[in-house]
């Protein structure tokens, strides 16, 4: 097995778009405060955030994704008594502009791509989400500069195909870079998604992002387990050298098959030879 692909999942795997969130979640929370002395605004977040873990977008795409959380604030408003729909939506754009504002890739992930690019190995991006919401995010972090392939799980729903952990969007990909599943690898922080994902595509592997030292789980189970994705390059060290050991391993076989297969077949007869001692001068 020669690893020579790599698959990425985006948040919070080269983006730690969860980071992001906080600072995007209290500016939309002081805008807030702000058109509504009187909300209580810890409480409005959590109800938004309740409602948009149900349901972050509509589900038959016929509302604008903006529109349609911006309707998610006004419910959490309205609890308050404080519905305010323009107001809603002013939120919901502080939110997106402000992390969008901020969107930008982990530490050293730039050198690390270039740096994978040099050494031969082909990438793609392969991310779950909303197609304009995912598209934003990829067009903040300018991912088109240093990715070639990119998959957006949004736009295989709009085509009818499903996102991860479908096998058929890692095949997608594999397609894409021109590779077979089991030359390549899947990094993702997503157990559900990435981990088991590259399981159902029958990957050559996958690396799981741990960022908080999570427990291990029984299933799925990664290949590899790294705190950050920048750590990736000892992964495939340890991949290189597990493949020069398997390259022996089949050499060794091959030979002792050959060897077995002409002893079997007469075709050649080990011939040992014997040192012959020259005469001692004093005989004779």
């Amino acid at each position: 097995m020669v690893v020579d692909t790599i698959f990425f999942d985006l948040d919070d795997t080269l983006v730690l778009t969860s980071d992001h969130d906080k600072p995007s979640f209290a500016a939309a929370c002081a805008l807030a405060k702000e058109r509504k002395p009187a909300i209580d605004d810890v409480a409005m977040l959590a109800a938004f955030k309740k409602r948009f873990s149900a349901t972050p977008w509509d589900p038959d795409y016929k509302v604008e994704v903006a529109q349609w959380r911006a309707n998610l604030w006004n419910e959490a408003m309205q609890e308050q008594g404080l519905a305010d729909p323009d107001v809603a939506l002013e939120i919901q754009n502080c939110f997106d502009q402000t992390r969008m504002g901020i969107f930008t890739w982990v530490e050293g992930v730039p050198e690390m791509i270039a740096q994978l690019k040099a050494a031969n190995y082909k990438m793609c991006i392969i991310t779950n989400g909303h197609h304009k919401v995912q598209h934003d995010k990829l067009d903040a972090c300018k991912a088109a500069d240093i990715f070639e392939h990119i998959i957006v799980g949004g736009d295989e729903v709009l085509e009818g195909n499903p996102e991860k952990p479908a096998a058929s969007i890692f095949l997608k990909a594999c397609q894409m870079v021109r590779c077979t599943p089991e030359n390549a690898i899947h990094v993702g922080d997503s157990l559900s998604s990435d981990i088991q994902g590259a399981i159902n595509a029958s990957l050559a592997g996958s690396v799981w992002v741990n960022r908080k030292n999570a427990e291990a789980p029984e299933a799925p189970v990664p290949t590899y387990t790294v705190q950050v994705v920048t750590e990736l390059p000892e992964v495939l060290a340890k991949l290189r050298g597990k493949s020069k050991v398997q390259l022996a391993m089949v050499v060794v076989v091959a030979v002792l098959f050959l060897v077995k297969f002409r002893l079997s077949e007469g075709l050649w007869t080990p011939h040992f030879s014997r040192r012959q001692k020259k005469p001692s001068p004093f005989r004779g």
